[in-house]
């Protein structure tokens, strides 16, 4: 049962932090907008992984776990790379 529950919650996370990854590249250059909607993706994706996280070291040693943690901090910078050069065409 706790297997399955931090497989959904990866799964969870995997899913957000795609939709913010996509929220960031539409974004690129012009819609503050979908940058808040991937900034709020981002944060429900971390907010899954640490709930995953709390489940224990096993949780943290699943490679989907590692991929997804890898792939918040990728989406982080793409989203404050995209706030700043939105920033810059302002």
């Amino acid at each position: 049962m706790a297997q399955e529950s931090l497989h959904q919650q990866l799964q969870q996370a995997s899913k957000q932090l795609h939709d913010a990854q996509e929220f960031a590249r539409q974004a690129q250059g012009s819609d503050a907008k979908l940058l808040d909607q991937a900034e709020q993706q981002l944060q429900l994706a971390e907010q899954q992984l640490q709930m995953a996280q709390q489940a224990g070291t096993k949780a943290t040693e699943n490679p989907q776990f590692q991929q997804a943690y890898e792939q918040l901090h990728d989406t982080r910078q793409q989203i404050q790379e995209a706030q700043q050069n939105n920033n810059d065409v302002l």
